[in-house]
């Protein structure tokens, strides 16, 4: 598994409502980075 993925979903399989800076982070770089792929590929097509 991607390890941007693996910290994904440790932060989304936290029990509570709440998630601390440091998850929140990690998602925005996930998205981040899905982004810029998005973009690449769309150079390919």
């Amino acid at each position: 598994m991607h390890e941007k993925m693996r910290v994904f979903a440790h932060a989304a399989s936290r029990p509570g409502p709440h998630m601390d800076i440091e998850h929140i982070n990690s998602i925005g770089t996930l998205l981040a980075d899905l982004s810029a792929r998005t973009e690449q590929l769309r150079g390919y097509l």
